[in-house]
């Protein structure tokens, strides 16, 4: 019989599942940043003021790198919401918790017991990766929750009714036309992997493959036929090939080969967890290979003895991890596609060494990410900004709330809980509200508003084509200028105009322009590229030494002025 909680034991979970999900609520009210967030915003915001739900457009052109469904998702969010940062968030909070519920469902399908899955729960919310995709969500955040929803339906459909198998190819359906076909791939090598390793064709029977194969395709098919309809055979192509499995072999992919990317991407992002689950792994792999030896192992294998166990799990974490470290084109966010995985292995480990005593000498291991949050959290305000008296009493209460509640729960789990709580905490309260201080987009739009109400375009002069978080705040698409033709050509439709461009730019225009055209400057702000904070821009005595000020200012066309005998 499974060991059940006590009501008041399932209470205090329920409360630490609160308390970790903190730092992924703060983020709500946060700005969206450059470059990949601020381009999905904006392609949802288009998508909702067009009326042709089927092409996507970014910043006035067609869009094919990615597929539909992030951007239905958000867009559904902007037409409820409204179009703001916090309606573009809403989507990716909402999924991510709901994968957390469904993390604990699979723990139990599994046969785990109750506890087990609140830990697998906590082991996710606290994962440095879970909280890096939710700050700043892509469009892997809805991939991993649809690869969390195809394994829970799987398992139900396995334990429960096999009718739940079509919701299974339904989620891999719709993790299809989020990110293409990695959302088949996965399961396939995880659950596909299981069914081969212990033979279980009695299984593979059961999963409906003919009818469910018909419901995998639907959604893909659709979405070929609208990219056929735009970009003739290449979009089909693109989506279902190139942009998918290209990553092992095309050279525009080819950027760099290191084996052990993704494992150092995979440390960083299941840090919570990862020094205690290593351990685990060595020891329990050398004292099973030493008690056995390969060639029992082997025969075992070959017998099939191995049947009633249940790989999934660790094939989706480690052969997956292992398969992935192929690819010519490395991305940290690959990695978060395994971190559900790696959760439900760990909740596991947890019960096993923090509540069982056969092996309670990895309990020291299970320490170190707290502390190292703990430290870091207190270590903030020395390195990044200033804060007030509030930051320290937070602080203090949590040490205080570790100390009443170590009779209830390990002190392990209790440590690296507050410790990664307030550390995520400070980052979605403190330092991303730092960061994107010195992103102006928001400021900027905001004005853009306020003195062109009417224009639908604002135009730039040498900024970056990344800086896609100055067209979505200013609810318009953006043009980069560069030469007197086009803005002579503009602005002769309209003699005075609006442009973003960089402070140290501005001799450069006003030469550009001459003496036909009046520089009138709006606004200026100190500005850093958010997504990648350095070491440089981290500290805040050297901090000025890497931002760079934008301007807003009016260009007006001089009347009188031809621009024909001007300096060009």
């Amino acid at each position: 019989m499974k060991e059940s909680l006590s009501a008041s034991e399932r209470i205090f979970y329920r409360i630490l599942l609160l308390m970790a999900s903190l730092p992924i609520l703060f983020t709500l009210p946060l700005d969206v940043i450059d470059i990949d967030s601020a381009q999905y915003a904006g392609i949802s915001r288009e998508l909702v003021l067009s009326n042709d739900f089927f092409t996507l457009i970014d910043n006035g052109r067609r869009y094919l790198d990615k597929p539909i469904l992030t951007f239905w998702t958000i867009a559904t969010s902007f037409f409820f919401f409204g179009i703001n940062n916090i309606a573009f968030r809403i989507p990716a909070i909402f999924l991510s918790l709901l994968s957390v519920y469904s993390i604990y469902r699979i723990t139990i399908l599994t046969g785990g017991k109750e506890r087990q899955g609140y830990l697998a729960s906590l082991a996710y919310l606290l994962a440095p990766g879970v909280y890096a995709m939710i700050v700043d969500p892509k469009i892997d955040v809805y991939l991993t929750a649809y690869l969390v929803f195809t394994y829970h339906f799987y398992y139900l459909g396995r334990k429960q009714n096999p009718n739940y198998f079509y919701l299974m190819y339904l989620m891999m359906s719709m993790g299809f036309i989020t990110k293409g076909p990695i959302s088949v791939v996965i399961p396939a090598i995880s659950i596909g992997g299981d069914i081969l390793f212990r033979r279980d064709w009695k299984l593979l029977f059961s999963m409906k493959v003919p009818t469910g194969i018909f419901v995998l395709i639907s959604l893909p098919a659709l979405w070929c036929y609208f990219l056929y309809q735009n970009f003739n055979s290449y979009g089909p192509v693109f989506f279902l090939w190139i942009q998918s499995f290209g990553r092992f072999y095309r050279e525009m992919y080819d950027i760099k080969f290191d084996p052990f990317y993704f494992y150092k991407s995979f440390s960083w992002a299941f840090f919570s967890g990862l020094v205690p689950m290593v351990i685990y792994l060595v020891f329990h792999s050398y004292q099973y290979t030493k008690s056995l030896g390969w060639k029992e192992i082997l025969r075992k294998i070959r017998a099939n003895e191995y049947k009633e166990v249940d790989y999934v799990i660790p094939f989706w974490v480690f052969l997956f991890l292992f398969l992935i470290s192929f690819s010519r084109y490395p991305l940290p966010q690959y990695t978060y596609w395994v971190l559900p995985a790696a959760a439900l292995y760990f909740g596991k480990i947890m019960e096993e060494s923090l509540f069982q005593s056969n092996v309670a000498r990895l309990r020291p291991s299970f320490l170190i990410a707290g502390l190292v949050y703990l430290v870091g959290y207190f270590l903030i305000p020395v390195f990044v900004s200033d804060v007030g008296i509030l930051y320290y009493v937070f602080g203090a209460i949590g040490i205080v709330f570790i100390l009443l509640s170590a009779q209830l729960i390990p002190l392990e789990i209790l440590i690296t809980l507050v410790g990664a709580t307030l550390f995520f905490s400070a980052i979605s309260l403190q330092f991303y509200p730092l960061l994107t201080s010195y992103q102006p987009s928001k400021e900027f739009g905001a004005k853009i508003k306020e003195l062109e109400p009417e224009e639908p375009v604002v135009y730039t002069f040498w900024m970056s084509n990344s800086k896609r978080s100055y067209g979505f705040y200013a609810e318009r698409n953006f043009r980069n200028i560069y030469d007197r033709e086009k803005l002579d050509k503009l602005w002769s439709e309209k003699p005075e105009r609006l442009m973003i461009l960089p402070s140290e730019k501005l001799d450069q225009l006003r030469e550009m322009v001459g003496s036909s055209y009046e520089i009138i400057p709006v606004l200026e702000k100190d500005a850093f590229k958010v997504a990648t904070p350095t070491i440089t821009f981290l500290k805040k005595e050297t901090r000025n030494l890497v931002t760079k000020k934008i301007s807003l200012v009016w260009v007006k066309k001089m009347q009188g002025k031809s621009s024909k005998n001007s300096k060009v």
